[in-house]
Formats: structure tokens, sequence, C-alpha cells
């Protein structure tokens, strides 16, 4: 059995220095979930926001980092300035790619927590992600072969161990400046950059990272090609799925008509998102049998 702790590390510095925003102490009975978002990516976070808390027995702790502003956000607290160099936001891919190097230091180096992308949807409960088993490793992530033939991880779903997982952003950087590995290596955990930092890297359930597929077996649903995301392009084959939680979301609270009117203002989401994910008469057929589909995966779920 893992143990699980409080929240510490940046917050706690952040009490010491007098910031009464950080006197905030997390409920060690519940898992603790970092999110990587920024502002263009508010309505798909806003509702896995929602999918995480509709799907589990118990809330689950959600922290997001938000990379438009180099911040950290909490349920019912203020934003935090997150302990995230400028040199080394620069080096993010997306908004928020680097930002997952931060989370054993925000938890103190203590306990487990887990990493999501923004894009995704869970339909199980994150708990049974959080109390995987390590069997060894440092932490947990979904395993696929480069073109090079090289084992390789995607970190876009990851659970870590915290006390193990001593991340070192700024000299990594330094090392990638210095032609040791790439971006991707670090990103990846490629043998090149596991031959210089050996952590262990075991293999997640696959089905809690799913690339644009949905079946029976699927606990997290990753919308991962930017080409066909629902909320940016129509006719997504599980985009059905998305804008049913999206609306959800909206009658649970999670997203505000503000929120889809600023997204849309911007440019983050099409025009007619109000019109969900169908094209014509073949999409609202296939729509419909794939809601089918996860009404039935969601019924057998429940009586299992």
């Amino acid at each position: 059995m893992h143990a699980r702790w409080p929240f510490g590390g940046f917050f706690r510095i952040a009490i010491r220095a007098g910031n009464p925003a950080s006197e905030v102490i997390v409920d060690d009975k519940r898992p603790v979930v970092f999110i990587g978002s920024g502002e263009a990516s508010v309505l798909e976070r806003k509702t896995l926001q929602y999918s995480l808390v509709k799907n589990s027995r118990i809330r689950p702790e959600i922290i997001v980092f938000n990379g438009t502003h180099n911040t950290i956000e909490r349920e019912d607290s203020p934003p935090e300035l997150a302990p995230m160099s400028v040199r080394a936001k620069y080096r993010n891919i997306t908004e928020f790619s680097n930002y997952r190097f931060l989370i054993p230091q925000l938890c103190g180096f203590q306990g487990r927590a887990i990493y999501l992308d923004s894009d995704m949807i869970a339909f199980a409960d994150i708990d049974d992600l959080f109390s995987a088993a390590l069997d060894g490793v440092d932490m947990l992530a979904k395993p696929f072969v480069a073109p090079n033939g090289e084992k390789r991880f995607g970190p876009s779903v990851s659970l870590y161990d915290c006390a193990r997982c001593r991340f070192d952003l700024e000299l990594y950087i330094s090392e990638i400046e210095q032609g040791l590995y790439t971006y991707n290596d670090l990103h990846q955990m490629s043998p090149r950059f596991l031959a210089r930092h050996p952590f262990r890297v075991g293999a997640i359930d696959p089905n809690w990272n799913s690339y644009d597929h949905i079946d029976i077996a699927t606990k997290l649903v990753h919308y991962t090609n930017l080409h066909t995301q629902p909320w940016k392009y129509r006719g997504h084959p599980h985009g059905r799925i998305w804008f049913r939680y999206l609306q959800d979301a909206r009658t649970a609270g999670f997203v505000t008509d503000a929120d889809i009117e600023l997204a849309i203002r911007r440019g983050y989401v099409r025009p007619d998102i109000a019109k969900g994910n169908s094209i014509g008469l073949r999409d609202v057929v296939v729509n419909a049998l794939g809601d089918l589909k996860a009404a039935m995966r969601d019924t057998l779920r429940a009586n299992n």
C-alpha cells in the first residue's frame, strides 16, 4: 500500500513567505491530479475536470498548470506563480509541456501524483490509476516504439512517485543546449536521456491513454490528433462523446457560457461549436451509434 501525503513543496514555501492564499491543506485520501493547460485549452481542460469528478468515487484534488500565465490554479483559490524560470518556459513546445517536471517539487517530494494533458476525457475512476502498482519503478507512462526502434514513453498521462522523481529541469535544459540529448529525448524518456538520468519508467495500462479511440475497455480518451479535435473540427468518430461531456460540464457549472464565448472570440475553438460534432446525416447515424455504445459501456461498468 502506498502512502498518500499532504500537498507541499512550493506552497509550503509560500506559506513561510507570508502568502495566505497558499494556506490550503489537501485531504490525504484524495488522488492528486495535475493538468497541463493554458488559455487556449480552457474548454477542454474544464470538460476533463468535470469527467474526473463525475467518474471518481473520491473527488480528486485537481491542480492546473496555466502555461499562458506561468501560474498554478487550484479550486477555490487564487492563482499562484509557478516556480518555473523564463528560460524553461520559453523551452515549452506547448504552453505547458515542461510543467510536468515541477510536480514532485510541488508535492514536497512525497507521495504520488498524476499528470494529464488537457485534451482528454476520463471514463473511469482516476483513483484506480493513482493507486496502480509501481512495482519498483519511479513513474508510469505509455510506451511506444520510435521509428529508429527505440523504446520511448508518451508522457501525456503519467503517474509519478514524487520521492523518486527528483527532476532538475534547469539542468536538463542546459544539457539540451550542450547537445547531450534533445527536447524529445527528455519528454519521451529515451535511452539517450535515461543513460544520463537513470529513472526507472514502467508501462501504464494503455487504456488510460487511448489515442483518438474509444471502446468498452477505454478508461481515458486522448484527442491527440490536432487536426481532428472535436472542438476545432466536426466529424470526429468519437466527438459526440466529447460534446456530451461538454454539455454535462455546462449543466454542472464547470463550463460557463462566458468560457465558450471567450474561446470563440480568441479563435481557440470553431465558431460553430454550438452545432456539435455532426456534419451530415451519416455523421448523425455514426454518432448516435457511438452514443449507444457509450451508454452500453457505462451500463456494463456499473454492473461490474
